[in-house]
């Protein structure tokens, strides 16, 4: 009741208020248009104004408690097919995961084209194909990915070379893996796996240029760099020995100048010591091939070594001498005793090579040290104990494969 005698006294002043002001300030209100006048009372017009306004909040109204409910319908639509597609995303990632490739690349594909997220999907339902085999349908999901998000194509791109990485297809990815490198060349990833191509497509020189950055961007440790290293290096001075040149001058300074840009620690390694050895022997210097070979045995009797050592043309005698003397130092290393063997047998010293081959066998059994002895044996007329060498060689190669086999 208060309020409503409150209400009642307020709209009694603002009457009055209204009124007086209607009669302190009439004005008016002219509006011209064409040929057509309008004229009317300031106030008139303010009450024409409000009364626009309020049809229009009416009317504004009226449309909203139209479309409203049909709005409503399609965002809760909208809602529901967002949840059913993260329920195929999420199903589809825990299939991926546990290595259920037909579902996962299934669920991922169907979900892919209107979730939030489709490149994902879409990724990992390549991934799903490339495991069942299927390259056509994961290139058909690389190129729908690349479509659903143009900004993260290096994801794309990066997908596409792993999968023909694992696939074998190493020729192929490499110009993808090229491309990558020349726009983001510090890249830690994309450097392992061009070094992985050009290893494995016996690109050797490429591999070689790419080292610095390897070592730069931290992609291998001390060690695996060494490796690579040493396993650039060899392959370098085998394809060098492969391809030798008519002109033996264009043969020596190609050798030096592979040998110049090798390293200290990289010209000790056994691997390469032995490779650079056998390459100056075609090259004729023999007698620095040895003079480097004994250099290296002595810090490291290394069978690689020994083997290359052994098989140096030139004075038997000298090199059976300087074995023999090593073998002070080392009496029970199966592998020069291998050595000194088939230096008696150079030589001729069929029962010296016999009694080092015993020695041999006694330390290690090799098919090979079998095979030679049986041929000594022969040499020196013992036709049945040849014989019976030449089976237990081939039972030892037999065994051999087997275990190969059980690894495999």
């Amino acid at each position: 009741m208060r309020i409503v005698i409150v209400l009642l006294i307020l709209a009694a002043v603002g009457g009055s208020f209204f009124y007086w002001l209607v009669g302190e300030y009439p004005g008016f209100i002219l509006v011209s248009v064409g040929s057509m006048v309008v004229q009317f009372t300031l106030w008139t017009g303010v009450l024409v104004i409000i009364a626009l306004w309020l049809l229009l909040r009416v009317l504004m109204s009226l449309i909203r408690s139209l479309v409203m409910p049909g709005m409503h319908l399609t965002k809760n639509w909208k809602v529901k097919q967002q949840q059913k597609n993260n329920r195929l995303t999420y199903q589809g990632l825990l299939d991926l995961a546990e290595g259920r490739w037909t579902s996962a690349c299934r669920q991922l594909s169907k979900s892919a084209a209107d979730s939030e997220i489709g490149l994902i999907n879409y990724l990992g339902a390549a991934n799903a194909a490339a495991e069942l085999g299927n390259t056509e349908e994961v290139d058909r999901l690389l190129n729908l990915a690349e479509k659903a998000d143009s900004r993260n194509e290096m994801a794309v791109a990066l997908t596409r070379v792993r999968l023909l990485l694992n696939d074998g297809s190493y020729a192929e990815a490499l110009p993808v893996l090229q491309d990558l490198y020349g726009r983001h060349p510090k890249h830690p990833y994309i450097l392992s796996l061009l070094e992985k191509a050009y290893r494995n497509l016996k690109q050797w020189d490429q591999l070689e240029k790419l080292l610095a950055d390897l070592r730069a961007n931290k992609v291998l440790d001390a060690e695996g760099l060494y490796q690579l290293e040493v396993l650039i290096r060899g392959a370098q001075l085998g394809q060098l020995a492969n391809n030798l040149d008519a002109d033996m001058a264009k043969n020596k300074q190609n050798l030096s100048d592979l040998w110049g840009r090798t390293s200290r620690k990289v010209r000790s390694a056994p691997s390469v010591v032995a490779n650079h050895a056998a390459l100056l022997v075609q090259v004729g210097e023999a007698a620095l091939a040895e003079k480097e070979l004994r250099k290296a045995i002595k810090n490291t009797w290394d069978k690689r070594l020994l083997a290359a050592y052994g098989q140096l043309e030139g004075d038997t005698a000298q090199r059976l001498k300087i074995a023999e003397a090593w073998l002070k130092e080392q009496p029970e290393n199966a592998d020069l005793l291998l050595i000194l063997a088939r230096l008696c047998k150079r030589s001729d010293l069929w029962g010296k090579a016999r009694d080092y081959f015993e020695a041999a066998l006694k330390l290690e059994s090799r098919p090979e040290t079998y095979a030679e002895l049986a041929e000594v044996l022969g040499r020196l007329g013992e036709r049945d104990k040849s014989l019976q060498f030449y089976r237990q060689g081939l039972l030892e190669v037999m065994a051999n494969e087997n275990h190969a086999a059980e690894l495999a």
